[in-house]
């Protein structure tokens, strides 16, 4: 990815050069599978933010939170697979 960026970033024809290797499957699938691993982090982050909070310290709560965590990003991951296909 940071490549990608470079070569964005040095020219315009650099540019026009990622915009078409973006479109293609291998680099596609390997966006969505960074992204995907980001998205989890994040949901993942806000879960023990609210943990911090007090919210799902029992161990049932703990579940429940994990849960979610799990729900979440399945459908965060969904929606980014439509998003970059």
């Amino acid at each position: 990815m940071l490549y990608l960026l470079q070569l964005s970033l040095e020219s315009r024809a650099g540019f026009d050069r990622v915009i078409e290797l973006m479109a293609t499957g291998p680099i596609k699938l390997i966006l969505w599978l960074i992204l995907s691993g980001l998205l989890y982090h994040l949901i993942a982050g806000v879960k023990h933010l609210l943990m911090d909070w007090g919210m799902g310290e029992s161990r049932e709560g703990a579940l429940r939170g994990a849960q979610v965590t799990l729900l979440l990003t399945a459908i965060a991951v969904v929606l980014a697979w439509g998003m970059i296909w």
